[in-house]
């Protein structure tokens, strides 16, 4: 495991870029204007990964104490120096839409330059001998990796978000007594930290767009295959998908044209033609003037300020131009969870996991019982990295499990997935629209446990259930920023498309975010 408070410390240097005033914008600069700077040689990619490692040191685990990042790659400046050798050769070369730029990754997403632990102290040691699939794309196009993110642990919060047993806990950089949702709070965090311009993370049940919700950053959970999933730790493949977390929709749709792609190792990416789909082209001129949007009233009354946020946004969307369709759905599409999510991803976790685990090196546990075993050994002799209870008590029912496919699991699959999907684009084709909207989460950011803030309201069982929609029929869905609340707290707006309409549904999220 990298040590990572002296390696940021090492990254301490004197001036970041040639101009102070310049160091600030890059800050709010988006993708294109970077692209544009390392292309004009007014800033090199050195440059920029001094910047946001200085930013990082200032604010992870000093400052503000974010704890977004768990480690950092001490190759990177090497990296940022190499590119600049390379650009200074040639000047007028055309270079990858994010060669030279630097992010950050979720740490279930295997890195070959640093450990990939799930957020787990068991695997902290863990080094892959490849690069995700996604993690490849990123890098083959010029990008610089700076380091891993915290998550809630193996991408599964169990009650307490943003939280694993080697990262802690990650808080929300709008209200440090909140957190930033999960499980990729992490990668949510560090953007909007200002510590990466952008950072990959993956979604299950929520996991991008809820953390992209309480930070007011953009997250996508796009059609279940448009972005390969090999080489990240899996929780259930039926519903697990990777993205990326942006501070826009533009970025959103930059870095999604580099990472989409087919894979022969995750046959899931057969099911989507991606090279058919382009996330920038025409996306400037995307208005929602005639468009048809469908108002989704089944998740409100759980905060009145997240429903103000949520009417505002329905008003703007109706002075755009947007013609709005209220939808109620059917009462099972409140309760997908018990009726879907929970039972497969049960059937699921253990093979699939296990199935991970015999990739690692041979330092590494190779079942699930053998990982427990670690687990349940380090929480009675340590004190420090202990896993969430919750979390720990859930893995360990798995492992006693006995492994099968049972009917229901089978069920689920062959008959209750296809029906919903089958019978969400029969509503949406009855009331004429291709899109559905709806509060993200309808409640805002959590209280980080061991806080109290008597301004936190939430009236319902389950903040994500209208996330589960999307994770269930393996449609896509972008959530963007629509307001902030009292305590400085962003509320995210979603909106759903069909299969494959991946395209589309970021052009609705780019207009209705544009000024």
């Amino acid at each position: 495991m990298l040590s990572t408070p002296k390696l940021i410390l090492a990254c301490t240097v004197s001036i970041i870029v040639s101009a102070p005033a310049l160091a600030q914008e890059l800050d709010t600069m988006d993708l294109r204007q970077l692209r544009r700077l390392l292309d004009e040689g007014q800033v090199t990619s050195e440059q920029l990964v001094r910047h946001f490692q200085e930013k990082i040191q200032h604010n992870n685990h000093q400052g503000n104490r974010i704890n977004a990042v768990i480690s950092l790659n001490d190759q990177a400046l090497e990296q940022a120096r190499a590119w600049d050798q390379e650009r200074a050769k040639n000047p007028t070369a055309k270079h990858g839409a994010l060669a030279g730029i630097p992010f950050l990754a979720k740490d279930n997403i295997d890195s070959k330059s640093l450990p990939t632990s799930g957020g787990s102290w068991v695997l902290r040691d863990s080094k892959p001998s490849s690069d995700a699939f996604v993690l490849n794309r990123l890098i083959t196009d010029g990008a610089i990796l700076l380091g891993k993110t915290n998550l809630s642990e193996l991408a599964a919060s169990y009650g307490w978000l943003g939280y694993s047993s080697l990262g802690g806990q990650t808080l929300n950089p709008h209200n440090l007594k909140r957190d930033a949702s999960g499980s990729s709070s992490g990668s949510a965090a560090a953007v909007a930290a200002g510590f990466a311009p952008f950072a990959l993370g993956s979604d299950t049940s929520g996991s991008i767009r809820a953390p992209a919700s309480v930070t007011g950053t953009v997250g996508l959970r796009p059609s279940l295959g448009l972005i390969s999933r090999s080489g990240i730790i899996p929780l259930s493949l039926s519903f697990d998908t990777a993205g990326v977390i942006t501070r826009n929709v533009l970025d959103q749709a930059i870095v999604l044209n580099v990472i989409k792609g087919r894979d022969e190792a995750d046959a899931a990416t057969s099911n989507v033609d991606s090279a058919a789909i382009n996330f920038v082209e025409g996306l400037e001129q995307s208005s929602l003037k005639g468009r048809i949007i469908g108002v989704v009233t089944n998740f409100i009354g759980a905060n009145t300020q997240v429903d103000a946020v949520f009417n505002a946004a329905r008003k703007r969307a109706q002075e755009q131009g947007a013609q709005l369709v209220e939808i109620r759905l059917p009462e099972r599409y409140e309760k997908l969870w018990g009726s879907v999510l929970g039972p497969v991803g049960d059937d699921e976790f253990t093979p699939q996991f296990e199935r991970y685990l015999h990739t690692l090196p041979s330092t590494q546990p190779k079942t699930l019982p053998a990982f427990v075993a670690l687990a349940e050994q380090h929480q009675r002799k340590q004190q420090d990295h202990l896993m969430n209870p919750k979390r720990l008590a859930a893995l360990k029912a798995l492992s006693e499990k006995p492994a099968s496919d049972s009917p229901l699991y089978i069920s689920i699959l062959t008959n209750t997935i296809p029906s919903l999907r089958t019978e969400l684009t029969a509503l949406m084709r009855k009331a004429g629209t291709e899109v559905l909207m709806f509060p993200t989460i309808n409640c805002p950011a959590s209280v980080v446990p061991g806080q109290t803030d008597p301004g936190y309201v939430c009236k319902t069982e389950d903040t994500y259930a209208s996330a589960y929609i999307a994770s269930a029929t393996g449609f896509p869905e972008i959530s963007v920023p629509g307001g902030i609340i009292e305590g400085n707290l962003p509320v995210g707006i979603s909106f759903i498309g069909g299969f494959g309409k991946d395209d589309d549904v970021v052009r609705v999220g780019y207009a209705f975010t544009k000024k």
